[in-house]
């Protein structure tokens, strides 16, 4: 049987998206060179470390008063409140990176490397589920996960929108000695160009 679609629940559905909006912090980990993993190892391997990976991931996210919203395969994203401090998420991406970077859980070809794109901005409730979890939708969500795509393994990018909330509290030059990013202007898909801050653990 078709189904007609409801246009008066769909404007219920619109009006509460609208009506439910919120500056937050996106963060986007991904788990780097999992479907190759996948090819070359058992069922039970791959799936143990990636659950290690996002389990891991999470309990970084949560130290730092961040929200798990949802996993997507081998990548976890994740909001955190206006009210956050940024270099405090800043800081998240990095012990990430770093955990994994130094772990001896994993060696050799069942190393462990993390990627993390981080942006900022107004965003809209896109849950359309039963859930208390905010699921945001919107430009800085789009535009972190096409950062994401073009971050190489063990780094963190983070667009402008995130920088102009780190000079909050410290100068360029602060943020620049102290984290020593590079910027680059790359050309990300469906958006066109954007200044790109990349930081790479050593």
């Amino acid at each position: 049987m078709k189904r007609e679609l409801n246009i008066s629940r769909l404007e219920e559905i619109l009006g509460d998206i609208f009506n439910d909006s919120s500056d937050v912090y996106i963060l986007f980990v991904d788990l780097c060179g999992s479907t190759a993993f996948k090819q070359n190892n058992i069922e039970f391997v791959w799936v143990q470390r990636q659950l290690i990976f996002l389990q891991r991931v999470a309990e970084f996210v949560r130290k730092r008063d961040g929200i798990v919203v949802k996993t997507i395969g081998d990548e976890l994203m994740a909001i955190f409140q206006a009210s956050i401090v940024p270099e405090d998420i800043l800081k998240c991406a990095i012990e990430i990176v770093q955990y994994f970077k130094d772990s001896r859980l994993f060696r050799g070809n069942q190393k462990i490397e993390a990627k993390v794109s981080i942006d900022f901005g107004q965003t809209y409730n896109g849950s359309i589920v039963n859930t208390l979890v905010y699921d945001p939708i919107g430009t800085p969500v789009d535009r972190c996960a096409r950062l994401n795509s073009i971050t190489k393994n063990n780094e963190i990018t983070f667009s402008e929108d995130f920088k102009s909330t780190l000079l909050t509290n410290s100068s360029e030059a602060q943020l620049q000695e102290k984290y020593g990013y590079e910027i680059r202007l790359e050309d990300l898909k469906g958006i066109q160009k954007t200044t790109v801050y990349c930081i790479k653990i050593e």
